[in-house]
């Protein structure tokens, strides 16, 4: 009985995951890349390869930001592409999908233990 139910609350935890606990990469709509925060992530493609960049600035003829494993504020490291070079960007954030992953993996670790000392009794000290 008790494996049952801790796999429904498995099932139940995977499907209340945000999507595929990934990143969230998605293409930005047209007024998104205008206000972009100088933390956000940015994968830049062009020939179909990608970079991952931050403090990204978007203009009309170019594209500029700092690889990603830079500080934000190294102007020194900044690239620069032609918009016409670019095939494409997304926007993710990887770092808040790590943490959503521990949430869950914890949570779930954490309603599994406690299914289990409510079925079988929890370990007392005496």
């Amino acid at each position: 009985m008790t494996r049952r139910i801790a796999a429904g609350i498995l099932i139940v935890a995977t499907a209340m995951a945000p999507p595929g606990c990934t990143a969230g990469w998605h293409q930005p709509s047209p007024g998104e890349t205008a206000r972009l925060d100088s933390r956000e992530q940015v994968q830049v493609w062009r020939g179909g390869a990608a970079v991952r960049w931050h403090a990204v600035r978007v203009s009309a003829d170019s594209i500029s930001g700092v690889p990603y494993l830079r500080p934000v504020g190294c102007d020194s490291c900044r690239l620069s592409y032609p918009r016409a070079a670019v095939d494409s960007i997304r926007l993710g954030q990887p770092v808040a999908a790590f943490w959503k992953t521990v949430g869950v993996v914890v949570g779930v670790g954490l309603a599994v233990l406690a299914v289990g000392c409510a079925a079988k009794g929890c370990p007392t000290r005496q």
